[in-house]
């Protein structure tokens, strides 16, 4: 024993470590020929009963070989993401409804009239009050580092907020104050996922929840839904996707882009489906207030490892304040807590103080929540003259409508529209594999929400 033996040992790593490169590199090239097999047959280059197969036998040698299966699962999606991705078509990269909304507003600066229904900004603003509070917090010393969970009287205000909305009692420790519900997502999966983790992602979605999955090197596995069923996942193929034990499931009702929301027994039956595989539910519900229905939040379903996402920005019009919130496991919201602390500090107080006045105004959620219905209704009725197929929303402020037919390219029509109607909408295609379809948003006045509705009907008739 010595520094002999250091040598020698770190010598045979670097000969092993040279094995699995080695390996690595001829698995790649074995997938890039089961790639160009499949693609020829037609087949996805997602196999989820090969994969599982491949899984259980890793599993047992682990087992075997004294290595820690969780490990082995990890490196093993790892390698399987790899193959995916070698084998997959290079494709250009995708537009999305950021994209257009940045196209849109270099043609703003230029002096361009531009119709926005391609983001999801409310035009409402936030309250008088609100934006008075902010100013008197800053001027009156509240503008100091603080904890990274938040003040105590915005935690205790949104627990009783909660309390009151969903009839759960939550502790101010589970909860996390962040800046907006973007962020809360980042920490949601920060939280929870690990290199190698899998995640569930529901189609269509919201853009930011494969970011960051990705950005935490998992990945994720996704579910694609359809119009025909009424943008709930089959059973069967929620199943499918379940039994590769995923570590995260993200979910968003009511949805963005279809605006559909879930019953409570469907709610109780997909949390009872989640909570057998152990994962973590990821339940965004910035769209709370603007539900047309009956609202049940997922954590009403009593399910521990539950970590609901909210905002200020829908509630209250608190777009540009960027403040929101998660609820978690004391574990988990201490977890993000310590990550958020590491990144930003904490959110501004002035920000938090304004952000408690919002809270004691319970009535300008409703009158927003109704403002958004009318307004989806009146798109609805438009859709119907034009002959669009859709599913009417109950929820959110969005609409989700098929526009086209086989090989209709959402992308390039939303560019063309915003290039000769100066009409912005998000194409299909910036949430998930729906070429055929564009999400249209009601942030906009009615006037202008018409008048853009209107030449999107005219660019469409010259597109048949």
């Amino acid at each position: 024993m010595g520094r002999d033996e250091i040598q020698s040992l770190r010598e045979e790593i670097r000969v092993v470590t040279e094995e699995i490169i080695r390996g690595i590199a001829r698995r790649r090239q074995l997938a890039e020929r089961l790639g160009e097999i499949k693609r020829a047959l037609g087949l996805d280059p997602v196999d989820l009963d090969a994969e599982s197969e491949l899984r259980s036998q890793v599993v047992n040698a682990a087992k075997e070989i004294g290595l820690d299966p969780e490990t082995a699962q990890r490196m093993l999606s790892l390698l399987i993401q790899d193959a995916i991705l070698v084998q997959q078509p290079k494709t250009k990269p995708k537009i999305t409804h950021m994209d257009i909304f940045r196209r849109a507003k270099q043609l703003e600066i230029s002096g361009e009239k531009i119709y926005h229904l391609e983001v999801g900004e409310p035009d409402l603003g936030a309250p008088a009050r609100v934006a008075e509070a902010l100013s008197w917090a800053a001027l009156n010393g509240f503008a100091a580092y603080g904890e990274a969970k938040g003040r105590p009287e915005l935690r205790g205000a949104i627990r009783e907020l909660l309390r009151e909305r969903t009839g759960v009692d939550v502790s101010e420790d589970q909860i996390v104050v962040t800046p907006g519900g973007r962020f809360a997502v980042y920490l949601a999966a920060a939280s929870t996922l690990m290199p190698g983790d899998q995640a569930v992602v529901i189609d269509p979605s919201w853009p930011l929840y494969k970011q960051v999955i990705e950005m935490m090197h998992a990945r994720s596995l996704v579910v694609h839904s359809t119009l025909e069923d009424g943008w709930r996942p089959r059973q069967d193929v929620l199943d499918k996707f379940l039994k590769q034990k995923p570590r995260v499931v993200f979910i968003n009702y009511p949805n963005n882009p279809t605006g559909i929301t879930l019953r409570r027994n469907e709610l109780e039956e997909l949390v009872e489906d989640i909570g057998r595989t152990d994962a973590y539910i990821v339940s965004d519900e910035v769209y709370m207030d603007y539900c047309f229905t009956d609202f049940t939040s997922t954590l009403e379903m009593g399910y521990e490892k539950t970590i609901m996402i909210n905002s200020f920005s829908k509630s209250w019009g608190m777009t540009g304040y960027r403040i929101g919130y998660l609820v978690a496991s004391r574990e988990i919201a201490d977890r993000a807590a310590r990550i958020l602390s590491q990144l930003i500090t904490c959110v501004p107080e002035f920000i938090q103080m304004a952000s408690i006045k919002a809270i004691e105004d319970r009535e300008t959620p409703k009158r927003y929540g109704d403002i958004m219905r009318r307004r989806i209704e009146m798109v609805c009725r438009e859709l119907d003259k034009i002959g669009a197929t859709y599913v009417k929303p109950n929820g959110g402020m969005y609409v989700f409508p098929k526009i086209g037919g086989e090989g209709f390219d959402s992308a390039e029509f939303a560019l063309n529209l915003l290039e000769t109607a100066r009409v912005a909408v998000a194409p299909g295609t910036a949430f998930g594999n729906y070429p055929e379809y564009i999400r249209i948003s009601v942030g906009l006045g009615e006037e202008d929400l018409r008048k853009g509705l209107r030449m999107l009907a005219e660019s469409l008739q010259k597109t048949r």
